[in-house]
Parts: C-alpha cells; sequence; structure tokens
C-alpha cells in the first residue's frame, strides 16, 4: 500500500496505455520485417564472401561503425523515449485528476488553470522528441553514407582486383549485388531500431513495476502482497487456509507504534495497547487525524507497524495467509467505495461463497434498509451504478458498502463512520440491523456520533496517536474527562430543540445525499444511460469512419502544419531528395556494372569516378535525411503539442453532460493520452510517402528512358501490387478501431481498481479485476485475429507480386537482347530501377498500419476540439455586475428532468418556487432522491432547466456570464474532491490571487490551521491521490471549507459541510460557517437537522415537489414531514 501512497494512480495507469502500445510497436509485426532483413543481409554476405571473401571481407570493415551508430542511437531514443513517457505518465495522471474532479474543478471556475497545469507539464515533450529525432536522422544518414562509401570502395578495389587479375567480372558483380542488397536490408532494420529503442525506454518503466520486490508479499504467508494489478497471480492458500477455516476474533494490540512511510517523520500511533475479546463491540473515539482509521488500516495488514505487533487468537497477523485473513474482516469506510458494475454485483463482490443467490442479496440489503430504494430503480438490483458509484447518493452507498460487509458474514466487523451519511430514519433501522448482526462477531466502531456507541463493551478515546481513556459509557461519564466533554459538547448542540431527543442525530444525509442520486445520478443517469448513448456515439463514429481516408479533412490539418511550414518545408526537401536518390542510385548502381566489361585504364578510372559518385550520394545522405526525419519529426512534435492542448482545453470546457456520457477515468483519458500520439506520426509518415512517390516516378522515369516496351510489360503488374497493399490497408482499418475500443474499456477496469486499491484490497478483488482487465484485452482477439491473417496475406501477396516482376523482366529482356531491341546495359538499368520501385511499393505497405492510425485519430482529435459545449466558459457574454450583485435567489415553477434520463421528472415544482433573500440562509431537506442537490447543480449551471427558471436578483441565472456567475458562489460537498498538489494550492483553488495570510487566515477559520504547521512540511505537504491520502475525512473536508471560505463568495453552497467532522470540530467549524454566512446568501443541505433549525427558511422535498416550507418554528407547529423527521431522531 506504501507504494502506492507513492506513486501517482493517475500516472500509473496512464503509463500502462502509453507504455503498452510503445511496447506493442516495438514487438508487433516489425519483429517480423527485422528477422526478414537480417536474414536477408546474412544470406547476401555468404553469397559475397562466397565469390570473393578478400572485397567482402574489406567491405566488413565499415560495419563495425555502422553498428556503433546503432548503438548510440538505441541509447539516445531509449533516453529520451523514457523521458517522454514519463512526462506523458504525469499528464496522465493531471488529466485523471481533472476529469474524476471536474464538478469541483467547473464549480470553481478553474478550468483554464488546469489547462495551463497540463500544458506547463507538457511543454518538455517537444524538446525531448525534437532531439530523438535529430539524432535519429543524423544517425540514419550516417548508417547511408557509410553503406554508400563501402558500394563506392567496392567499385574501386573491384576494378583493380579485375585488373590485377585476381577476380573475374562476374564474380565482383555477384560480390556487389550481395553487399548491396544486404546493406539495404540492414538498413532497412534503422526505423525498426527506432521503434526498439522506444519499446525499450517504454518497458524499462513497466518492467521496473512488474520485477518489483516488494516489502511485503501477498504470496506468502509472511509476507503481504502489494504489486500493481497487473502483477497479480492467483493466491495460493495452502495449510494456512485449511488450519484456520475460522477464527474467533479476539484482538489485541501490543504496542503499536506506526508512521506512515510516505510521512515517516509523523507518528500517526504512539505506543496503543488494547484487547478486544471475541463478540465485543470496541467503540473508537476522538479528534479527526488522532489515529483511528490507522488502527484499521494495520488490522487489515495495509501496513506494518513500526514497532510492536497486532495479535489474532493470540496468533500473529503475520502469520495467517492474508487473502484468507482479509475474508474474515468486513469493513464499512466513511468514504463509500462502490465499482461501475450492478448493485447486486457490488453487494456480492468479494464474497468467498460460490453461488450467491438473489435471495442472500436481498436479505442484506434489507438489513442495512438499502433494499426499498433498489427496488424503486429502473432496474432494481440490476441497475448499474456508474464509475465510483456516482449515480447514488451518499447514504445510498453507505447502506449498499454495509450490505456488502454483511454479506462477507465476517467474524471481525470494523465500521468507520458506517452510518455517518444515513438520515435518522435509516440510521436507526440500520443501527438495530448492525448490532443484531454485530452478535457473535468483535466490532470495532469509530463514531463521531457518539450517541451510537453507548452501548459498546468499551469506548476508547483518543488523541495524537494516543488512548488516553477507555472504558464502558457510564464509567467514562462518571470519570468526567475527555469522553464526558465530547458527550456534553453534542448534548449543547441540541439543548435547545422543542423536541428533547436525540436531535443531533436528525440528520438527512441520507435524504439530502440521497439526493445526489439526482444530480450525480442524472450525471451518471447519463453515465448509467453511458450504454446507450455511447453505443450510439460508437454506432455514428463507425459509421463516419468507413470509408477513413476520405473523411480526412486535410485543409484542416494543412492548417495545423501552417505554423511550422519552415520545419514541413526541410522535410519534404529532405523526402524529394531521398525519393531522387534511390532510383539515381539504381542507375548509378546499373551503369558502374557496366565498367566490368571494360580493361585496362579506363576500368580503373571508370571503377574510380563511379565509385567517387556513391560516396557523393552517401555525404548527400547525411543532409537529406537529417532534413526529412528531422524536419517532419519538429512539425510532429509541435502538432502534438497543440494537439493534446486543444483536446485538454475542450475537454474541459465541455458541460458537465458530455462527461456524464464518459467513463470520465478512462475512456477520455484513454483518448487523451493515445490519440494525439498516433497524429503525431502522421508527418513522417505522409513525409515517407512522398519519398516513395518520387522513388517510383524518378525509377519507371529511367526505365521508360531505356527501354519503354520492357517498362511497359512490367507496369501490367503494378496492379497486383497495389492490390496486396489495399487487402492490407482496409485490414488495418478495422484493427485500429477494435485496438481503440480495447485501450478504451481496459483502460476503465484499470483506473476503477487503482483509484480504489484500498478497497480492492480489503476485499481481496486483485483477482477479479486482473481478470475482468484480462477479458477486456481478449474480448476482441478473435476478430482481430482474423484480420491479423487478412492483413497477412496483404503483405504476402504484394512481396510475392515483386518476385514475378523480376522474372518477367528477365524473361522479357533477354528475348528484347537477343532480338537486338535492347542492349544489356540498358536491361540492367530498366531491372534496377523497377527493382527500387517494388522496394518502394514493399515499404509503403510497412506504413499503411500507421497511415490509417494516424488519420483515424486524427478524425477523432477533431471531434473532440470541435466540439462545442452548451455552457461555453470561455464565452465572454453574460451579464457581470459586482456592484449590484446581491444573492436574491428563486427556483421559480422549475420542471427538470437529466438530459440522459428524459422519461424521469426529477423536479417538479408545479406552480410553487422557493425565495431566499440576500443574507439569508435556505436549508434544503428530504428523503433520497428528491432533488436537493439537483437544485444546487442547476444554481450552478452544471444543467439549465426544461421548465421554469432559476433568478438571481433580477435577472435569470442562464442570463449572467457563466464563468463570472461561479466566481460569485462557493461550494462545500459531503465527499471532499482534494488535488493531489500542495495543502495551500488546495486552498488557493478557491481564489487563485490569495496570499498567504489569508490562506493561513481561512485556515484557521476552517480549525485545520494547527494541523497543518504539525506536518514536516506544512502547508507544502502534497495532499495526495485519490484513494492514497494519509489525510482522515475530518482534515479533508476543513481543507475544503477553508478553499470554500477563501473565496469570499456571495452565495454559499453547503452539501453536507460537516459530515466528516468529529464533535469538537464540527462544533468550530459550524460556527465559523454561521459567521461566513452572516453577510452572503446561504443553501445548505442539513447532515443534522440540529444544524439548520436556525435557518430563515427551511424548504422540505419530497420526489421533487415542494411539501413544506417555513422556519423550524413554523414548520413545528405544522407536525407535517418536518415533524416527522424530528421525531425519528
Amino acid at each position: 500500500m506504501a507504494w502506492h501512497e507513492k506513486t501517482n494512480g493517475g500516472e500509473l495507469t496512464s503509463s500502462i496505455i502509453s507504455d503498452s502500445l510503445l511496447i506493442e510497436e516495438g514487438i508487433g509485426p516489425k519483429i517480423g520485417i527485422l528477422l526478414q532483413n537480417l536474414s536477408t543481409f546474412i544470406i547476401c554476405f555468404v553469397v559475397a564472401f562466397i565469390n570473393g571473401w578478400k572485397i567482402t571481407l574489406y567491405l566488413s570493415s565499415f560495419f563495425p561503425f555502422i553498428i556503433i551508430i546503432f548503438i548510440f542511437m538505441g541509447i539516445i531514443i531509449s533516453k529520451y523515449t523514457k523521458k517522454i513517457q514519463e512526462t506523458y505518465a504525469i499528464l496522465g495522471g493531471i488529466a485523471q485528476e481533472a476529469f474524476s474532479q471536474i464538478r469541483t474543478i467547473v464549480s470553481f471556475g478553474n478550468e483554464q488553470k488546469e489547462i495551463d497545469r497540463y500544458v506547463n507539464h507538457l511543454k518538455p515533450t517537444k524538446k525531448y522528441g525534437i532531439i530523438k529525432a535529430i539524432v535519429f536522422g543524423i544517425g540514419l544518414g550516417l548508417i547511408f553514407a557509410f553503406s554508400y562509401s563501402s558500394y563506392g570502395i567496392a567499385f574501386i578495389k573491384g576494378s583493380q582486383y579485375i585488373h590485377e587479375g585476381k577476380s573475374t567480372g562476374g564474380d565482383i558483380i555477384k560480390v556487389v549485388l550481395g553487399i548491396v542488397m544486404g546493406i539495404l536490408a540492414f538498413s532497412g532494420c534503422s526505423n525498426i531500431m527506432n521503434c526498439f529503442g522506444e519499446a525499450t525506454g517504454a518497458a524499462s518503466k513497466l518492467f521496473h513495476i512488474i520485477e518489483r520486490i516488494p516489502k511485503i508479499n501477498n504470496n506468502d504467508d509472511d509476507e503481504i502482497e502489494e504489486k500493481i494489478i497487473i502483477k497479480y497471480s492467483n493466491i495460493n492458500q495452502q495449510q494456512e487456509e485449511e488450519e484456520n477455516k475460522e477464527i474467533e476474533g479476539n484482538i489485541e494490540f501490543k504496542n503499536i507504534h506506526f508512521s506512515y512511510p510516505a510521512r515517516p517523520d509523523i507518528e500517526i500511533l504512539k505506543g496503543i495497547n488494547f484487547k478486544c475479546h471475541k463478540g465485543q463491540k470496541i467503540a473508537l473515539v476522538g479528534a479527526s487525524g488522532s489515529g483511528k482509521s490507522t488502527i484499521f488500516q494495520l488490522l487489515e495488514r495495509f501496513y506494518f507497524p513500526s514497532e510492536g505487533e497486532i495479535f489474532i487468537d493470540g496468533k500473529s497477523i503475520n502469520n495467517y495467509n492474508l487473502n484468507w485473513l482479509r475474508h474474515q474482516i468486513g469493513i464499512v469506510s466513511q468514504e463509500p467505495n462502490l465499482f461501475d458494475t450492478t448493485i447486486a454485483e457490488n453487494i456480492s463482490i468479494g464474497c468467498s461463497k460460490e453461488n450467491v443467490t438473489q435471495q442472500q442479496i436481498e436479505m442484506v440489503a434489507k438489513l442495512a434498509n438499502a433494499h426499498d430504494f433498489i427496488i424503486k430503480l429502473p432496474n432494481g438490483y440490476q441497475t448499474k451504478i456508474g464509475e465510483k458509484g456516482l449515480q447514488l447518493s451518499g447514504g445510498q452507498k453507505q447502506r449498499i458498502c454495509i450490505a456488502r460487509a454483511l454479506m462477507l458474514n465476517p467474524k471481525i466487523l470494523l465500521l468507520d463512520e458506517a452510518t455517518s451519511a444515513l438520515d435518522n430514519k435509516s440510521e436507526k433501522l440500520v443501527q438495530k440491523a448492525l448490532e443484531s448482526t454485530s452478535f457473535g462477531r468483535t466490532t470495532l466502531i469509530i463514531a463521531h456520533r457518539l450517541s451510537t456507541i453507548r452501548n459498546c463493551d468499551c469506548i476508547l478515546v483518543m488523541d495524537k496517536g494516543h488512548i488516553i481513556e477507555s472504558g464502558t459509557h457510564d464509567e467514562l461519564m462518571t470519570k468526567q474527562n475527555i469522553y464526558y466533554q465530547l458527550v456534553k459538547n453534542q448534548e449543547m448542540n441540541i439543548k435547545n430543540n422543542k423536541i428533547d431527543k436525540d436531535d443531533n442525530n436528525n440528520d438527512n444525509s441520507d435524504s439530502d445525499n440521497d439526493d445526489m442520486i439526482h444530480y450525480q445520478s442524472s450525471n451518471n443517469n447519463n453515465k448509467s444511460n453511458y450504454s446507450n448513448s455511447s453505443d450510439k456515439y460508437k454506432s455514428d463514429l463507425k459509421q463516419k469512419n468507413k470509408n477513413i481516408i476520405m473523411n480526412m479533412n486535410w485543409k484542416r490539418y494543412l492548417k495545423y502544419n501552417k505554423s511550422i511550414w519552415w520545419a514541413n518545408l526541410l522535410g519534404c526537401l529532405g523526402s524529394i531528395f531521398n525519393g531522387i536518390i534511390q532510383p539515381g542510385f539504381a542507375y548509378i548502381l546499373a551503369s558502374a556494372m557496366n565498367i566490368f566489361n571494360e580493361q585496362g585504364d579506363q576500368l580503373l578510372k571508370d571503377g574510380k569516378f563511379w565509385g567517387l559518385m556513391f560516396v557523393l550520394l552517401g555525404i548527400v545522405n547525411v543532409f537529406t535525411f537529417t532534413f526529412e526525419i528531422g524536419g517532419f519529426s519538429i512539425a510532429s512534435e509541435y502538432l502534438s503539442y497543440t494537439f493534446r492542448k486543444e483536446m485538454y482545453n475542450s475537454m474541459l470546457k465541455q458541460e458537465i453532460g458530455f462527461f456524464d456520457c464518459y467513463d470520465i477515468d478512462g475512456t477520455l483519458t484513454a483518448k487523451l493520452s493515445t490519440e494525439a500520439g498516433l497524429v503525431q506520426g502522421l508527418n513522417s509518415t505522409l513525409g515517407f510517402i512522398l519519398e516513395i512517390i518520387i522513388t517510383i516516378i524518378g525509377g519507371f522515369a529511367i526505365a521508360f528512358f531505356n527501354s519503354w516496351k520492357l517498362t511497359l510489360i512490367l507496369l501490367i503488374i503494378s496492379p497486383f501490387l497495389f492490390l496486396g497493399t489495399f487487402i492490407e490497408m482496409n485490414s488495418d482499418k478495422d484493427k485500429t478501431e477494435e485496438r481503440r475500443r480495447i485501450l478504451e474499456t481496459s483502460s476503465q477496469v484499470a483506473i476503477e481498481a487503482i483509484s480504489n486499491i484500498k478497497t480492492v484490497y480489503a476485499l481481496n478483488l486483485q483477482n477479479y479485476f486482473c481478470q475482468l482487465y484480462n477479458e477486456k484485452l481478449k474480448e476482441p482477439e478473435k476478430r482481430i485475429e482474423r484480420k491479423h491473417y487478412i492483413s497477412s496475406i496483404g503483405i504476402g501477396f504484394s512481396n510475392s507480386v515483386m518476385f514475378f516482376a523480376y522474372l518477367i523482366g528477365m524473361f522479357f529482356g533477354t528475348i528484347f537482347i537477343k532480338n537486338g531491341e535492347l542492349e544489356f546495359e540498358n536491361m540492367f538499368k530498366v531491372l534496377m530501377a523497377i527493382i527500387f520501385c517494388a522496394m518502394a511499393v514493399g515499404r509503403s505497405s510497412s506504413l499503411v498500419p500507421d497511415y490509417i492510425k494516424a488519420i483515424d485519430a486524427f478524425n477523432h482529435v477533431l471531434e473532440i476540439i470541435d466540439r462545442k459545449s452548451k455552457f461555453d466558459v470561455s464565452n465572454p457574454n453574460g451579464k457581470e455586475s459586482e456592484s449590484s450583485f446581491k444573492g436574491n435567489i428563486s427556483f421559480n415553477q422549475l420542471h427538470f428532468r437529466y438530459p440522459s434520463r428524459p422519461d424521469i421528472t426529477v423536479l417538479k415544482f408545479g406552480d410553487k418556487s422557493v425565495n431566499i433573500s440576500e443574507g439569508k440562509m435556505l436549508a434544503l431537506v428530504g428523503g433520497s432522491g428528491c432533488g436537493k442537490s439537483t437544485l444546487i447543480g442547476l444554481l450552478l449551471r452544471w444543467y439549465d432547466a426544461q421548465h421554469g427558471e432559476v433568478k438571481i436578483d433580477e435577472y435569470r441565472n442562464i442570463d449572467y456570464n457563466i464563468k463570472w456567475l461561479r466566481q460569485q458562489i462557493g461550494i462545500v460537498n459531503q465527499e471532499p474532491n482534494l488535488f493531489n498538489i500542495s495543502i495551500k494550492d488546495n486552498i488557493r483553488y478557491g481564489k487563485e490571487d490569495a496570499t498567504d495570510e489569508e490562506i493561513y487566515e481561512a485556515a484557521k477559520k476552517a480549525n485545520i490551521h494547527d494541523f497543518i504547521i504539525s506536518l514536516p512540511e506544512g502547508y507544502n505537504t502534497l495532499v495526495g491521490g485519490t484513494g492514497t491520502s494519509q489525510m482522515s475525512g475530518g482534515q479533508k473536508q476543513r481543507i475544503a471549507i477553508a478553499r470554500a471560505i477563501i473565496r469570499n463568495p456571495k452565495i454559499l453552497l453547503l452539501d453536507e459541510a460537516t459530515s466528516a467532522l468529529d464533535t469538537e470540530s464540527e462544533l468550530i467549524v459550524q460556527k465559523a460557517l454561521e459567521e461566513v454566512s452572516q453577510s452572503r446568501t446561504t443553501i445548505t443541505i442539513a447532515h443534522r437537522l440540529s444544524t439548520i433549525k436556525n435557518a430563515d427558511n427551511i424548504v422540505v422535498m419530497k420526489e421533487g415537489r415542494i411539501i413544506e416550507t417555513g422556519n423550524h418554528e413554523e414548520l413545528m407547529k405544522m407536525k407535517g414531514e418536518y415533524y416527522e423527521m424530528i421525531l425519528a431522531g
């Protein structure tokens, strides 16, 4: 677990995608091409040695230089590829974090800030890519320079050997042709070596992860497995599991000291000692960050203690098989984590029993008071709840987590604020269920609501890593010490209520949270409907790309290249000259072959001349390859930078509904990681195609000039050459689409598992996610395999046609020579020209997959870049009136349906309205899914209502400039969304130009300043990523509150703002919130009804309707819904 905390989950999943793609490129079809080239090289040199070993050995002296260049290129390319991939991994982490917290970004109007953060990390990739490309270009030019020079030396030395009688012209021709064909084949390995270099750089990072030996190993009875999900193998449960079919549940913590590996200087637990006998209920209470949740994590063996030992039934937990041990422990965390699957599977997931029945699932759901809301959902237990469970409210998610824990029927039950997100009625029912089901099992409870733990066998009061008090409720109350004070503080919070009951438990959180079922359900309703909208999107996309080449928007592509015309010009010049050099080489080679029919000084003279011509070609090649590869690569790097920047810019500025139709952590991150990279290669590919076209034109020009008859005969073969390429091209187009889908779906699984890694470990879901990941990868395997066969047939057909072309050329050439219509020299020039044309066509076949991928990716890039947001935050239009903006709000006659579920009406106010005057407080209460949080979403313009209007002062909210409007609003959600940046920057997220003094003041008001300055790095401490943050829920919530306070907004929205806080912190923060609310309009969704009894207006909602309105006293007199809620407390 420590490794995950030090590794950014977003970077990790991004690496899985991008590095795997590079490795695939390196070990795919290019392996076959490499083997083909190497075997051609070896055989050619064997032939050359047989026919002239002396001259062949002499020419081989060039190969050490060529090999040194290859090695140098490989080292540089691998080095900079690694740097690029590391940077892309960081970018992937930034993007994933932004997409998963898009509502926070939008609410605080920080879209541009996130874009700038992404772009600043993106900039170095241009430099790395250009260095890599220039090294490759110069290296390739030098390789060809040495190769051509060796040909030149072959002719010079060959003419000398013939002149001296050491060899014959025929032998020298065989040697020269062998060396030419061999070196050409070897040189063809250069592009492949480039891919290998990139693959090596990518592989080194992945292999470092795969081969990492963890400090704690899950496959060993003595250690915990902590390798990344990709590495998980089947857990080997042997004797230990057989010996421990059942534990009793006696727990002992003996002198436990602990510091988190990421913060070794801060001791979290300081000599913890306590015992818990089987069947007992032990409660842990204390301030946020006192170490309560850490005790749970040590018991789950997420970490090893720094000192001391933990025992279960008198046996060290290190001696139990970890997988088996975790099956004996059920846990419900404060922040519930669910998975993107059905409710039924979320409840049964992790259960060791096979064939869990629907009846069993429903039974535990009823115990958790979740059954009633589940059966009301469109698909009941088969409803997909969306990524991270966002379709459900906090209370609904919590109840499903409780059901999941009960399904395990564990011997040890850990409840970390298990009922904190429930309303009074639900809490009482669930609490009763937990009490009944905890009979016979050991239960450890963390609770801020002290009324829920009065019946515990022992209560441990913690403070700063110490147990400072212990005893039963009555014993601790008698002592009148810390616990006594905590209880009295909570009682003070409720003593003014008219009904002297557990008013402090009157939290309607489930209602509130549950009403998240609508704005997040909607949002994820949208997402749940992703199956429909996404399928339609993919269907449309498939239709659009049916003729991918015709769909290429060349005008736009050229427009993007306009700013880097000079780099493209250099590349084009290099391609043109490289294209000319190849038929020129064929012409020089054919002409030079004729010297072996000469004798005497003329032989030596011509041998030297043609030899120097080859050397000259080699020198020219150094510049042409540098120009071609360097120029196009510079252009490609600029394009990649531009596309990534514009894609990210477009994505972050889309309306919330856009993200509802995507797996925001998976699909969008995968698109950003892959599409721009694929387009990046288009310039170079087009450059190679230009080079090939010039080669073919030049080759056929030479052939026609020397024998138009023979050339026409050979032209008859050309349609067959292009037929093979056409077959390959169509097959590769389909493979590209399949490949894209594999990447998107598999990345969703990886991201979900890694971002919820603690839940995955706790439920032993490593193998589950590994299997699911493998299934996503293998799903289209057969379809792709068939396309590979078709593509291979196309390649094989093209190559076989070349040999038939040689045969036909020789056959008709000899006939023409015999009839006196053609000279041997001319026939040889025709054949050499055609051979180089055929080789060019063969090379074009290898470019087809890259070309198809690049064009397809470009179309996808444009679709994202060109998409216009329904709520364009960059639009400067709209009202901005700082001085006249007061904060009077009215929700008038609203009817609203989420775009993804147009058949479900979420708000149905009819002719009713809700009004709140400036500086006043409006409280929203009601049952699950009644629409409370939906109102917040409409006010922030995450969506617009179909009917009715939201007015602020005298204008509709849609009349204001959307970015400016959001700047006037501050929001605190129940689940605090913080970023993997420093604490200071997280608070400053609410106000970009905030001074340090303002940050400190906001932190003090949120009661978090003292904790922050106690950290070694203070305000510069990194918060940590999703699922791996070492801060408690209460600490994160207070940072989120400070972020809202520093904004000094005209309107303050509090959605369960203090739900994660302990009693002491809640009182302080609640007082701070009341103070900052004095001068601003406040809308609060109540967690505890006692906290909103002083609200100026309380609106009771039910099923999207307004049921009651009034202040606390007025509603109590009505004895209606609100009155019943209070009584339920």
